[in-house]
C-alpha cells in the first residue's frame, strides 16, 4: 500500500493543550462520539500493522487515557481479524474507568487476546506502544518504565507508538527520561509540535479522525483535509 505524501511544513501542528481542546471541542460543542474517535484511531492503527508487519502476534501496551483507549480499541479488531495479541495494560485494572475501561472490558470476548499484568517472554511481530501519549508528566517511572526497558529490547518487533512515543514530550521534543525507540508513530487528528519525523519518532504518520472545519476554526487553525485517513509526514 502506497500512502500520500505531506510535508511537515504544509500541516498544523499542535502542542498538548490544544490536543485536549481538540476532543473536549470534538466530543462536546460538535456532539462526536468518544466512542467513534476511538474506533477510527483504531482502525488506523491496525492498517499501519497489517502493512508493516502483516504476521506474528502482536503486543499492545495501553496506559488508562484516551490513548490506551485507542490502543485496546485496536487489540480488538486485530484479534477480530485473527491475529493473536497479548495485552499489557500500565496500571491496575481497576484503575481504568470511561472510555478505556469499556475497551478494556470488551477483550474479554476475544480468545484471541490475552491480557497480562507483565510483558510476556516471546517474540512478537509487531509492538503497539499505547501507554501515555501527550499527557507525559516528568520521567515515565513504575511499570511504564519497565516497559520502555522491554520494548527497546525487542529489536525484531515493529514499533508503533500512539500519538507520541512514550517518554517524549509533544509540545518540545524533551525526553526527561527513558523513551520507547518507535519505528513508526501515528499522530491523533495533527502532528503534535515536538514529534517530528525521525528519531525516537521514526516514520510519521497522522490518523484521519474525519473532524469538521468548524472544530479547526474554533480553535483557530486553517481546516486540515488530509488526503487520505493515513498521511505520511516528511521533512523534505
Amino acid at each position: 500500500m502506497s500512502f500520500p505524501l505531506l510535508r511537515w511544513d504544509d500541516v498544523p501542528a499542535i502542542n498538548a493543550h490544544q490536543m485536549q481542546q481538540l476532543i473536549m471541542l470534538a466530543t462536546g460543542k460538535f456532539g462526536l462520539d468518544n466512542r467513534v474517535l476511538v474506533e477510527h484511531t483504531a482502525r488506523n492503527l491496525v492498517t499501519l500493522v497489517e502493512e508493516f508487519c502483516d504476521t506474528g502476534p502482536v503486543l499492545v501496551v495501553a496506559g488508562r487515557g484516551n490513548n490506551g483507549s485507542g490502543g485496546l480499541a485496536a487489540a480488538r479488531l486485530l484479534a477480530a481479524r485473527g491475529r493473536r495479541v497479548w495485552v499489557v495494560p500500565t496500571h491496575e485494572a481497576e484503575n481504568y474507568s470511561g472510555t478505556p475501561k469499556e475497551q478494556l472490558e470488551h477483550l474479554k470476548h476475544f480468545d484471541k487476546v490475552r491480557v497480562r499484568t507483565s510483558l510476556p517472554k516471546m517474540k512478537f511481530g509487531c509492538v503497539i506502544d499505547a501507554a501515555i501519549g501527550t499527557n507525559l508528566e516528568g520521567p515515565p517511572r513504575g511499570r511504564t518504565l519497565d516497559v520502555i526497558t522491554v520494548l527497546n529490547q525487542a529489536s525484531e518487533s515493529v514499533v508503533i507508538s500512539l500519538d507520541t512515543p512514550t517518554g517524549l514530550v509533544a509540545d518540545t521534543g524533551e525526553t526527561p527520561g527513558d523513551v520507547v525507540r518507535a519505528d513508526i508513530t501515528m499522530s491523533i487528528g495533527l502532528p503534535k509540535v515536538g514529534v517530528r519525523p525521525g528519531g525516537n519518532v521514526g516514520r510519521l504518520f497522522v490518523g484521519d479522525l474525519s473532524l469538521p472545519a468548524g472544530l479547526f476554526e474554533a480553535l483557530r487553525l486553517e481546516p486540515v483535509e488530509l488526503p487520505g485517513y493515513l498521511t505520511e509526514i516528511t521533512l523534505d
